[in-house]
């Protein structure tokens, strides 16, 4: 008599993207938490203070999926794996983002994208999520 097992193995496709989307799901309550209370306390944001709160946003997203990511393996990370688990979860953070903008310039009547703007958003979290995957992967890594 063959024994069937299941291979109930969290490590599938499936639950890199639940990683990503949960990860940048956070990043994007921070980002949104963040300019919600800079206007309503009516406190000046300006690009260097939008650049800041934007890698920091990266940041968590790509720190927290590569983190969650490798606990679910058993403290395993290949750099491949980090490089694409932190790249993804910078790419939905954009499209969070872009989303978040549009609420909230629609409650607040300021235009914080302007035409083509997502494009650039993209182009950006692209390149951050990249640069910030290989130095956390790095780190995660060596740990």
């Amino acid at each position: 008599m063959s024994e069937q097992t299941q291979d109930n193995n969290p490590r599938g496709v499936a639950s890199g993207f639940a990683i990503a989307i949960i990860s940048a799901l956070f990043s994007t309550l921070f980002f949104a938490s963040f300019t919600t209370l800079v206007y309503v306390k009516k406190m000046p944001f300006g690009k260097p203070q939008a650049v800041i709160v934007q890698i920091v946003s990266v940041i968590i997203a790509v720190g927290l999926s590569q983190f969650l990511s490798r606990k679910i393996q058993g403290d395993k990370l290949s750099m491949m794996q980090a490089l694409l688990i932190g790249w993804l979860s910078s790419l939905i953070l954009a499209m969070f983002i872009a989303t978040f903008y549009s609420i909230f310039s629609k409650f607040t009547h300021q235009d914080l994208m302007q035409k083509g703007a997502f494009a650039m958003l993209l182009i950006l979290y692209n390149g951050l999520g990249l640069v910030w995957s290989i130095i956390i992967g790095v780190i995660l890594k060596k740990q």
